[in-house]
């Protein structure tokens, strides 16, 4: 008798709306945005949520956590509803692996936005000497192992000197993000691996996974200080002079000139060079959206404003030239790439990998 007048309400409640019981319980399931970022990323998406909240008067500002870019993947791609996040702010793209990963889950319809440029920098107190560094020597500096006549052994270098000759005697002091966000994912890749990939002892290792590990692996014997993401420019402006820190260019531009960043591999890390491509420690800043999230016309879904949010985003007053993405750091992409992003955003059109 209970399942048979559960069968009749649901009945009811279909006829008077003329919409389907599993629809009814989409129309008001979330009242705001709920947006994941990196710590890397945290600045531009502060910037994007105080413009969509002023632009569209009356919503609700979005909630906004800050976590590593691993966690961030994970909880956007844990499913779909309300208990998920809408919108994730990355520091790097989403591997096939998460993608699939978000499938198993349901979250099927992913939207892909490129927001703009930025970069992982090695940075230095102002008034420091701001010595320019090759990706080899600071793989050199801080790596817990360095290879000596073919074979690897614990580094025991306590001076820049003692890396390479032209650099000046000062103790090796690095402050590096915490494991897992996305600054020390890019640290790993664009800087340690590029500085150690082509030495031979390296070359001769056949595993990849082992391979890796010999490259990005930090010494821990108090030269390399790991800190969450968010703290390192506080931790360098608290540390001996001569310490440099690795952090993100919008970091690094959100210090109001209290660090400075260092040249590495040749190339100074600015707007040009990181808009030109010349800096190789560049990267790309991606919002990824749920389309399964965003309210349809018949006012159905689990949350409005998904669709806004990546159209705002797209503007030339978001990220163009001069715009207030800039302020947080970010380089515009080059004025195709801008207006490919933006039919992507109003059409919310899917990702395919």
């Amino acid at each position: 008798m209970l399942r048979i007048a559960l069968g009749i309400a649901v009945l009811a409640t279909t006829v008077a709306t003329g919409l389907p019981a599993a629809a009814q319980g989409m129309i008001m399931q979330r009242d705001r945005l709920q947006i994941v970022t990196s710590a890397s990323s945290s600045a531009v998406t502060e910037v994007m949520v105080n413009r969509f909240t002023e632009h569209f008067e009356g919503v609700r500002r979005p909630q906004v956590r800050v976590t590593g870019t691993g966690v961030g993947f994970e909880a956007f791609c844990a499913g779909i509803g309300p208990e998920t996040p809408d919108i994730l702010v990355a520091s790097r793209r989403m591997p096939r692996s998460t993608f699939e990963n978000c499938k198993s889950h349901g979250v099927t319809e992913i939207i892909e936005i490129r927001l703009g440029l930025g970069a992982v920098v090695l940075a230095a107190r102002r008034g420091d000497p701001a010595v320019p560094l090759t990706s080899q020597q600071v793989y050199a500096a801080v790596a817990a192992e360095i290879s000596e006549r073919e074979t690897f052994e614990p580094n025991r270098r306590t001076s820049w000197a003692e890396v390479d000759s032209s650099l000046p005697r000062r103790d090796i002091r690095l402050i590096v993000p915490e494991a897992g966000s996305g600054t020390r994912a890019l640290f790993e890749d664009l800087v340690l691996e590029a500085g150690c990939r082509e030495l031979r002892p390296i070359r001769q290792l056949f595993e990849a996974a082992y391979r890796r590990s010999k490259c990005v692996t930090l010494r821990t014997d108090g030269r390399v200080i790991a800190v969450r993401s968010d703290d390192v420019v506080s931790a360098l402006l608290a540390s001996p002079p001569g310490t440099l820190a690795v952090m993100s260019f919008d970091q690094m531009v959100r210090s109001a000139g209290n660090v400075v960043p260092i040249a590495l591999d040749g190339v100074q890390p600015n707007p040009a060079s990181i808009a030109a491509l010349e800096y190789d420690q560049t990267r790309t800043v991606y919002l990824y959206a749920k389309r399964q999230h965003s309210r349809n016309r018949q006012g159905i879904g689990v949350v409005r404003g998904v669709r806004e949010m990546l159209v705002e985003a797209t503007t030339e007053q978001a990220s163009g030239p001069g715009g207030y993405l800039s302020a947080a750091g970010l380089v515009p992409l080059p004025p195709a790439d801008r207006a490919e992003q933006r039919r992507i955003a109003e059409r919310s059109a899917l990702m395919s990998r």
